[in-house]
């Protein structure tokens, strides 16, 4: 599977899971998805979020429980590390969006 076909899959798994749990009272887009290393070499995937929407809503007793929720995709696709995730406001995302591309 490609760089891009494993991102977009991984996107699609985090998409689907977002839009069960909110039910249309976010609008999550785009999400990101990038390879990283943690500290031990250990590839993993970590998901940008990019959210428009009450961040009130974001449930944190929820949104901690995505990396075990993930995990077995990832680790499905390639990736044993656990899954990393980052929720940002649409509002701040062209700034991060340079930050991380570069």
């Amino acid at each position: 599977m490609t760089t891009m076909e494993v991102e977009k899959e991984f996107a699609d798994i985090i998409r689907d899971k977002l839009e069960a749990r909110f039910n249309g009272e976010l609008v999550f887009d785009p999400i990101r998805v990038q390879r990283e290393l943690n500290l031990d070499e250990i590839p993993f995937l970590h998901a940008y979020i990019v959210f428009e929407g009450d961040q009130d809503r974001l449930d944190p007793s929820w949104t901690v429980t995505l990396p075990r929720l993930l995990r077995p995709a990832a680790e499905k696709l390639g990736f044993p590390g656990l899954p990393l995730h980052s929720f940002i406001e649409k509002s701040e995302w062209p700034q991060l969006e340079k930050k991380i591309s570069s």
